[in-house]
């Protein structure tokens, strides 16, 4: 299945482009009612805070300006019964006092935890709206991928970014142990091993690490990939920096061998099979038919916290310019200015049309009020 502009060039993003505009949609609609009622919450708790703290500092005056006062009237009547009149009624004030501010801390307590929880349930809400939606529709995202393998599941993260938003999935996969020969059907590398009957010499072997279990996957501008045998006895560790010619091997034993660095054992390595395991491994951990579960963990924006600081809807504005330039790149090559319209090429050659129109929507982000409006113009739908 292919995407094509309504010119027939084909586009740069090979999705349904109006099925996620219109999940975007649907998602924005949802997301930001949402984070409104959160943004409303957290402001009243301040404010709260806020008055408690004044109204604190004004009784806490009032007490200790009656005291002065009682001071200053006491010094014109030097008699001891109003000298314990005196005493009782600083006394009593500062009791009543601190009797009103105890009661007030309560009920801004009970506010405070009240709201806090219905908060946290609005960020649950948020995260479980964003899950699916981050995981599979934004585009060209930097991701970087951290497999490790323990003796029961085949788990890790994955770490996704565009212009600022950063955000991290919890992965599980379906298969452990996970072995090389799943990903290619035999691959050795050139180690040393000492030969001969009479007199012991280096010689070169090649060590079949097909049966190796990965131990850790590390996938981002640079490909990194731990191996042992069974026994954990043997280790293998590859990196590759941009082109598979640029690979580093180290074989550990007893010792370590670099072995791309070892003249003698370096044009014995078979680059085309250490292509081949690498870039199958690679569409191994970017098969979702793979993945058992993921779990969005968090959500940042500048490094803090979208959800908790509030700051989704300006998460929501880079996606929506990076929508907005396909948006344009569409206009540009369609017929008509009036709806956003893609073709999909089907395997027979059947072409079929996926529009939506542009007053559709810009009528439902203008509901949105203000912060739609914002999100048309990001769109560049004016």
């Amino acid at each position: 299945m292919t995407f094509v502009f309504q010119n027939s060039k084909e586009m740069p993003v090979q999705k349904n482009f109006i099925d996620d505009l219109n999940n975007f949609l649907d998602f924005i609609e949802k997301i930001l009612p949402i984070e409104n009622k959160a943004i409303e919450l957290n402001s009243q708790i301040k404010k709260e805070e806020e008055r408690f703290e004044k109204e604190s500092s004004v009784m806490t005056k009032f007490s200790n300006e009656l005291n002065d006062s009682l001071e200053n009237l006491s010094k014109n009547y030097q008699l001891e019964p109003v000298k314990k009149c005196k005493v009782k009624i600083n006394e009593t004030c500062v009791a009543c006092i601190e009797k009103q501010k105890e009661q007030m801390k309560i009920a801004l307590d009970d506010l405070t935890r009240r709201s806090k929880d219905e908060v946290g349930q609005m960020a649950e809400q948020i995260r479980t709206e964003l899950e699916p939606f981050l995981w599979s529709m934004v585009y060209n995202v930097n991701k970087t991928q951290l497999i490790t393998a323990s003796a029961e599941k085949l788990n890790g993260s994955i770490t996704m970014g565009i212009n600022g938003l950063t955000y991290n999935y919890d992965i599980t996969y379906n298969e452990v142990p996970l072995q090389v020969k799943k990903f290619i059907d035999e691959i050795s590398i050139p180690i040393w091993s000492k030969g001969g009957l009479i007199h012991k010499e280096d010689r070169i072997k090649k060590l079949d690490i097909s049966d190796y279990i990965i131990k850790r996957i590390y996938n981002n501008d640079d490909f990194q990939l731990d191996l042992e045998n069974k026994k954990g006895t043997k280790k293998v560790n590859i990196k590759v920096h941009e082109e598979i010619k640029n690979a580093s091997i180290m074989y550990i034993d007893e010792s370590a061998t670099d072995i791309t660095s070892n003249e003698d054992l370096l044009p014995q390595v078979d680059f085309y099979k250490l292509r081949e395991l690498i870039k199958n491994i690679k569409e191994y951990i970017d098969n979702e038919a793979n993945i058992v579960s993921k779990t969005l963990t968090s959500v940042e924006i500048d490094e803090k916290d979208a959800i908790v600081s509030n700051e989704i809807f300006d998460s929501i504005k880079i996606i929506t310019s990076q929508y907005g330039e396909i948006v344009s790149e569409i206009l540009e090559n369609g017929f008509t200015k009036e709806e956003i319209i893609i073709k999909e090429i089907i395997k027979d050659g059947t072409r079929n049309e996926i529009f939506i129109s542009i007053d559709e929507v810009s009528n439902r982000l203008s509901a949105l009020g203000g912060e739609g409006l914002e999100l048309i113009d990001l769109l560049n739908l004016q």
